[in-house]
This record gives structure tokens, sequence and C-alpha cells, in this order.
């Protein structure tokens, strides 16, 4: 898709008449019309205010070519820097990660319901016509990219081992509690203990 088309689309899926976008962009509608059929091309401050008053993020309207590796790992490099991403892998015998089991998920669950969608699509989509194809494509990837919920990466947490002093308890639910924190991210870990100092407190306020 074109900026315009882009401006068009989502101007329409947010319920935004032209007058509409006009009035909350400062806009005049003959700007907004030869912006939406690709007549004129709108500066960087001109998409802020588009994007701004649809409540979606400017890259939106951007283009990012890929030409080189550099090009690549910059973005992820950058991704890194700012998600929490998750390397995951599989080594050989001498401990070296085996280059074709490398790959990466991320910690917030959003970002990765979004990819198992776009994943499965492109499985699904695989054997469907050209033109059929890229416009499915094109509208599932717009509908993906209609989200502006803040992501950020978390602060690591300083103690980030869940430490039982005593694990011969005979009371099996510390073994429950052991195995359900086993696998907990910092966040997660923070949170929960969190959770149990206020549950702790309003019970002994009960008794």
């Amino acid at each position: 898709m074109t900026v315009g088309e882009k401006i068009k689309y989502f101007r329409t899926l947010h319920g935004f008449t032209q007058d509409q976008l006009v009035q909350a962009t400062g806009l005049s509608i003959s700007t907004l019309q030869k912006y939406e059929s690709d007549e004129r091309k709108p500066k960087p401050e001109q998409l802020l205010k588009i994007s701004q008053a649809l409540g979606i993020s400017i890259n939106v309207f951007m283009d990012f070519d890929i030409h080189t590796i550099s090009d690549l790992l910059s973005l992820i490099f950058k991704m890194n820097e700012q998600l929490n991403i998750n390397f995951i892998s599989q080594k050989d015998e001498n401990g070296d990660i085996i280059p074709d089991s490398l790959a990466i998920s991320f910690e917030n669950p959003l970002i990765n319901q979004k990819l198992c969608t776009y994943v499965n699509f492109l499985n699904k989509m695989i054997d469907s016509e050209n033109e059929e194809y890229t416009q499915a494509l094109m509208e599932l990837e717009n509908q993906l990219l209609d989200d502006n919920t803040e992501i950020h990466k978390t602060a690591p947490v300083k103690n980030t081992t869940v430490d039982f002093p005593d694990l011969t308890f005979s009371d099996p639910s510390y073994q429950k509690i052991q195995a359900l924190l086993s696998d907990c991210t910092p966040q997660e870990l923070e949170w929960i203990f969190k959770s149990a100092q206020v549950l702790k407190e309003c019970m002994r306020h009960i008794n």
C-alpha cells in the first residue's frame, strides 16, 4: 500500500470522515485529499499529526527497506536494546550454537500472539492465488499494525533466582510452588511476590 492508501485505510478503519480528520489535524481538506490520492507526499510532521489523530504509530506509514545484512542486524540489535527478546537455540557436542536451530521469541505475550496470527496466516495461504494472497496479507498486516499498545524492556530484578532454603518439607505445596515459579520471567516473579505480600497482609489482618 502507498502512504496515501494507508491514510485512507486507517481513517476509514477508525471511523473518521475526511472532514473529521481535517478538524483533528489542522490540515486543509484539499491537502488531505491529495495525500490520500498520492498526488502529494506528506512530510513527517504531517504524518505525525495524522497518526496521533488516528491513535496509531507513525511507523505504520514508514517503509523499512532491507537490502543488506547490516540493515537487518541493525533492526534486530535495536529490538534487543528496547525489548525482552528470547534467543532460542540448540548446541552441538562442542557447545557451539547450531545456526539452523536459532530462533527468537518475545517475553511480551501480545507480541508472540500477533506473530503467531501472522505465521498461521502465511501457512494457510501458501497455495492461494497471488492476487488473493496479496490482498488478504495486506489486510491482515494492517489489522495487526492497528495497535498502539506500549511495550518496553522490563528492568531486571536483582535477585532472579527463587531460593527455597529447605526443600525437604513434607508438605507437597512447597514443591508445587517451586514448580510454578521455576519458569517465570523476572517481571512475573516481581508481580507474584508483590501479590503474595499483599495477600499475606490481608490474611493476617482478617485473622
